[in-house]
Parts: structure tokens; sequence; C-alpha cells
């Protein structure tokens, strides 16, 4: 986790600022950024590339959907079941988002400040 006081202080990377917004780990990141360049991928086509079990992969995928920097469709397979495939929302959406997230976070702070009282 990235700590704050780097992105007050002005040191912070893109990534360090996307890694604190969303808590996100390094690898949880590293499969955002294959899935934009890659496309729609399915665990099991991630995880040998990257050399990961399958499970970690997809711990860190449901990480990505439940933190909404991707999002799961579910094929069906013609003879029966299902599989599911994971598209990462693009990156000028991420973008766009935080942009809105900095916003509300100093307009947040801006009334704290405003409503501070030290009597």
């Amino acid at each position: 986790m990235v700590e704050p006081q780097k992105i007050l202080s002005g040191q912070a990377t893109c990534r360090d600022i996307v890694k604190c917004v969303y808590g996100l780990s390094d690898f949880e990141l590293l499969i955002y950024k294959r899935l934009v360049k890659q496309g729609p991928l399915k665990a099991d086509d991630l995880a040998p590339s990257l050399k990961k079990d399958r499970s970690t992969v997809y711990r860190a995928l449901q990480r990505l959907v439940a933190s909404g920097l991707a999002f799961r469709d579910t094929k069906t397979i013609e003879r029966g079941g299902y599989y599911h495939v994971y598209t990462a929302v693009p990156p000028a959406q991420l973008k766009e988002r935080l942009r809105r997230c900095a916003d509300d976070w100093f307009e947040n702070m801006r009334g704290a400040i405003d409503d501070f009282d030290l009597v």
C-alpha cells in the first residue's frame, strides 16, 4: 500500500495513486495492465505468462472486478459449462475516475479546513 504522505508530498506516480485509491497490490496492477494491452482474457490465459497459480490470478481478477477496474463476462461452452472472461476498464475511464476522486477529496479537505476550530 502506498503511503498517503508520498502522494501529499507530490512524489507519487500515477501507479502509486491508483494503488492507494483502489488498495491494489503491484500484482493486481500488473494484471490490469495485461488486460488493457491484451484485451479480454481468462484466468487460465494469464496464469502461465505471469508464472502464478490460476487461483492466485483469479483472486487478483476478483479484486479488480470488486474495485471496478475490470468486469467479468460469462461465456457458455457449447457442450455444457461456462468460463469467465475479464476485461479492463479503459485507461481513459480510469483517469476520469481518479480525477473525480481527487476533486472529491480536495473538496472534502477544503470543507474540513473551513470547519476547523481550535477552540
